[in-house]
This record gives structure tokens, sequence and C-alpha cells, in this order.
């Protein structure tokens, strides 16, 4: 390895001493590879490009040089010019060229060539180390490419060659993760730190993955060790705080978000955090007093209308209009705005108004949970019920466990009275969750609805009986 490392050394020395002196330029084949590998390596694309075109004025039938031009016309995606100058290259450096040749392919949307030819490549008896390196690679290009569920497999078999290719931990972890499976992205990420307990990477990933997935004390202490490596990032720190907040430890959460504030006076995001966390507690006047510092720090734009909020928590409803009605010209159309007129219209009992609000709050923010929790209550205000139903359908998509959005989901679905909906809404409650329900549709506590006394099955029958009942007397009133 050395002596490898010494001759590239005096390769690149004795290139860029002839370069300055400005005299022809004559290397073999394998060491115009190996310079133009090293400057592409460093970022210089521009050499390595330079040192390519010479050495195949030189070496015109050399298939390393070839492939390594093929590679910087993939790398420059110019995929399709890549695939024409491939059809010239030697068969020889198969496992590197059909490598090439696919990840231009994908590129090119031809999925069917590419599939061809990775299970031809597949279906080869390669010598062990030729499969190792497709598998792997062929892995690689296929995460990096949002193939999650094509990468996943080949990668965990190169796990079969090499359980301890750190590179291909990272990968398996990242593809579980943006494939949603938390606890196997959970598991490959400890795999990487049983390999380097001491990996500040690793310990902060491994805190985000246990955040993701509502383990918010394994977060805690995944962060904890992480600043015990490097003390001032500032990233874990604020994750730490947000795990924190959402492990309903405020008080930790907002000292710890406040030294972030002191290192950072122009984050944005954690004044943010810090207004949230405050008006969870309901500490209005620490509202008021932080709202002062940001104006401070960052200038007046936004402020007028975090004043207005504040006032509306608080139930100053005149104050909160004042200065609602003061908000500049230029910021009556942001999602704060449109969301405080959808709130004071909904308190007026408005209700059109509010819905023509926090449509627009919804086209300015697609998928945000609180304006979809807004729009399904203006829609029971207005006896909208499919429209609520559809609105909490996709709310509780976006987030199962929002709080009342699956209880006002089944009393939506009892309302209107159709059984289907309602028996499919009854399918995510618990036991306990449907006897509740039970106890607060017939309006008292009664015996029959008790787990001791009554199946499952017999606490949905009489949910059933009494959407029916209700049905009925809609019918009779009407």
């Amino acid at each position: 390895m050395e002596d490898n490392e010494l001759n590239i050394d005096l390769l690149i020395e004795k290139y860029e001493q002839m370069h300055m002196l400005g005299r022809k330029i004559y290397f073999d084949a394998d060491e115009f590879a190996a310079l133009a590998e090293y400057y592409n390596a460093e970022g210089d694309t521009h050499e390595a490009e330079k040192l390519i075109r010479e050495g195949l004025e030189m070496h015109p039938g050399s298939s390393e040089l070839m492939l390594l031009k093929a590679r910087m016309l993939v790398y420059s995606e110019m995929y399709r010019e890549a695939l024409d100058y491939m059809k010239g290259i030697p068969e020889s450096e198969e496992v590197d060229l059909s490598l090439l040749k696919i990840e231009a392919m994908l590129h090119l949307g031809n999925r069917t060539d590419a599939d061809r030819l990775i299970n031809d490549m597949l279906d080869r008896e390669l010598p062990p180390d030729d499969s190792y390196f497709f598998i792997t690679e062929l892995g690689f290009m296929l995460n990096d490419m949002d193939f999650y569920n094509r990468a996943i497999p080949l990668l965990e078999e190169s796990m079969s060659f090499n359980n301890s290719n750190s590179e291909v931990i990272v990968d398996l972890a990242y593809a579980y993760e943006k494939k949603g499976d938390l606890d196997k992205a959970i598991e490959y990420s400890n795999l990487l730190l049983d390999i380097d307990p001491y990996s500040f990477e690793g310990w902060a990933n491994a805190g985000k993955l246990y955040s993701m997935n509502g383990q918010h004390d394994k977060a805690i202490d995944a962060f904890d060790f992480a600043l015990t490596i490097n003390g001032d990032d500032l990233t874990v720190l604020k994750m730490k705080a947000l795990s924190l907040c959402l492990n309903d430890n405020l008080e930790a959460s907002i000292a710890l978000f406040e030294e972030c504030l002191q290192k950072t006076p122009d984050d944005e995001g954690i004044y943010e955090s810090l207004l949230e966390a405050y008006m969870v507690l309901e500490q209005y006047d620490r509202m008021m007093a932080l709202i002062d510092r940001k104006e401070e720090a960052l200038g007046s734009e936004g402020i007028t209308i975090k004043r207005a909020f504040v006032y509306f928590y608080k139930e100053d409803y005149e104050q909160a209009r004042e200065l609602f009605s003061m908000i500049p010209e230029y910021e009556r159309d942001t999602l704060d705005y449109f969301m405080l007129e959808g709130e004071m219209a909904f308190l007026d009992e408005d209700f059109a108004v509010a819905e023509k609000a926090y449509m627009k709050a919804a086209l300015l923010s697609k998928d945000n949970e609180d304006v979809l929790d807004r729009l399904a209550n203006t829609s029971v205000a207005q006896g909208k019920y499919e429209q609520a139903a559809g609105y909490l359908e996709v709310l509780l998509k976006l987030d199962p466990d929002f709080p009342t959005a699956k209880s006002r989901l089944a009393f939506i679905r009892f309302e209107i009275g159709s059984k289907e909906p309602f028996d499919e809404i009854m399918e995510e409650f618990s036991d306990q969750e449907l006897i509740d329900l039970l106890n607060l549709i017939i309006g008292t506590k009664d015996k029959d609805s008790d787990p001791s006394e009554h199946s499952r099955e017999k606490i949905l029958i009489r949910l059933n009986e009494a959407r029916e009942n209700r049905v009925l007397f809609k019918n009779i009133k009407y």
C-alpha cells in the first residue's frame, strides 16, 4: 500500500513538473488512468478529463482509459453519449462497464434494458470479489436513485460477504428510513455503533431515528452520547431540545433551546420552537418577551402577527383584532395571516369566511395537519359531514395519533349513518376506546358496555344499533 502511495506521489510530481515546463507528456495508459482518478477525486474534473483525452490520444485501445471516459460522461449526465461510447469498449471490463451501462439506462428511463442487464450479471458465476463488488455498487447506485426496495436486498446480500462494511450499513439504515421502516433503520444504525462506538455521526443519526420513531428517551440518550464526543454541535443540541419537548420535558427543552439561541441569535427556527413550547405552557409573557428579542435580532417582519396570535391565545380578542388590522399588506399572503383570519372568523361563527381562509392556508402549506384539523371543524360547523370526514381521513393518514381526530371521525360517521365507513373507522379503535365511545353516544355509563360483560363483537353491535337508531330518528324528524 505504501509503495503504491509513493508511486502516485512521484507520478503527480513528475506530471506537474512537466506540465509547468511545457514539455510533452508521455505516460503509460495505467499511469494516465491513475493520474486522472487522482485529480477527479480531488474535484479537478477539468484536469482529469484532459488526462483521459491525452491518454487516449497516445493509447487509443486502452480499455481502462475508455472506461474512465465513459464514467466521466455518466458523471456529467451525458447518458445517451455514454451509452453510445460504451459500445466500443472491450468486454474485458465487464463488471465496471455493466454498472455504468445500468446507471445510464436507469437515468434515461430505460428500466427494461437495465433490468435485463442486472439479471444477466446476477445470473453469471462471477469470481467472489467481482460478485461482491457488483452487488455492493449496484446497491449503492439504486439507493442513490431512490429505488430503495431494489437496493435493500442487494445491500443485505452484500452483508453476507462482509458484515462490517460501514458504508453498506449506513446505506441500509438510510434506505429503511426512507421506506418508513424505522425499526430496521434503527437496527442497522445500532450495528454501525457496534462497529464504531465513538462515531459522532452514528450517535446523532441514531438519536434522529429514535426521535422519528417516538422513542424520545432513547433519542435523548443517543444525543447525549453524540454531545459527549462533540459538545458544541448545534444541530444535535437542537435535536435533543426537540426530543425533550416531545417527551413532555418542556422546561429542560426551553433551557436547551435558550442555550442554542445564545450561540446563534439569528436562527429563526429556534425562536419558533421556543414560542411553541411557551404556548403549550401558556406562558404568554415569556412569548411576548421572546418576540421582542426576535424583533431586535431579525427585524420587524412577521412580528405584528406573532403578537396578534399571543393576544388571541390570551383571549384578548379586541387587542388581537387591532393588531391583525395593522399587519402590513405585504405580509397578508402568508400562512400565519390566513390561519389567524380563520381563527377569528370561526370565533365569530362566520364559518364560510373561516373555511375560505383555511383553504388559502392549505394552498400555501400542503398536508399541514393543523390546517386540515381546522378545515374539518369548519366543515362540521356548516353541516358538511362528508367533507369533514374527508379532511379527517387525510389527517389520520398523515398522523394516526393526531389528538381527537379518530374520535371526531367516528362521531361524524355516526352522524352520517353509512354503515361501511362507520365500521371501517371502528376497526381503528381499541376495545377500551370503543367502550368510551359507546358511553359518550348513549350519554351514560352502561353496565352492558363493561368489557367483562361483552366481547368486542357485542360492543360493535351496540354501536351499530345506536347508529341505526340515529338514522331512524333523523328520517322521522325530517
